[in-house]
């Protein structure tokens, strides 16, 4: 029986004909802390969108708990995706984007879960602005909370202190500490040496 938390077979993608991840396999255990590395361009963000299920592979096979994640939403409901993108309504407040998307993911009491935790990354300092006036340090601290703060079994994060002032880093590198405790990270960075969690990993995929 696989006892792995995640398999990768044989997992291929190309763009325009041009070949991204070819044949690529590895396994990854629960609460195993995995650095995915590799060149521009070697594909690292695309192999953490394929786990998301927002590209989709070519060829291969992903299995996250024994299921397939293109035969099952059950990998969607264990799995939080912090990209390098900023996603929010710009219709609505920092703090209104937040709370919107707790309640989209099924969070029982999103105002509640925000306001236990919207001292983290001082949200709260920008709650009432809108999303389009925010710098690119604060998109990204916003992208960064409503993606962090909610419990998950895996977190796929892409150069998560890209952006991020000195303080800012601290946070998330408490944040990060505690949540690799009880969870799977699978995380890209340029930068080895600027968050100290990253000495807690125990695994490397090189593309």
């Amino acid at each position: 029986m696989n006892k792995s938390f995640i398999t990768v077979n044989n997992l291929s993608k190309s763009f325009n004909d041009k070949p991204i991840i070819n044949n690529l396999s590895f396994t990854v255990d629960k609460n195993d802390f995995v650095k995915i590395s590799g060149s521009n361009g070697s594909g690292k963000s695309t192999l953490l969108k394929i786990i998301a299920r927002i590209y989709i592979a070519d060829s291969g096979e992903i299995q996250i708990k024994g299921n397939n994640i293109n035969k099952s939403v059950f990998s969607k409901s264990i799995t939080s995706y912090i990209s390098s993108d900023f996603v929010y309504y710009k219709d609505l407040t920092v703090k209104k984007n937040i709370i919107f998307y707790f309640s989209l993911i099924g969070e029982k009491d999103s105002d509640k879960l925000y306001e236990e935790n919207k001292n983290f990354l001082k949200l709260n300092e920008f709650e009432n602005l809108y999303p389009e006036i925010l710098s690119n340090g604060q998109k990204k601290k916003m992208n960064l909370f409503r993606t962090l703060v909610p419990s998950y079994e895996l977190y796929l994060i892409d150069e998560p202190e890209n952006g991020l002032d000195d303080e800012s880093k601290k946070e998330l590198d408490n944040k990060l500490k505690l949540l690799s405790e009880e969870s799977t990270i699978i995380y890209t960075s340029h930068n080895q040496n600027s968050l100290s969690v990253y000495e807690k990993t125990n695994k490397e995929i090189m593309l």
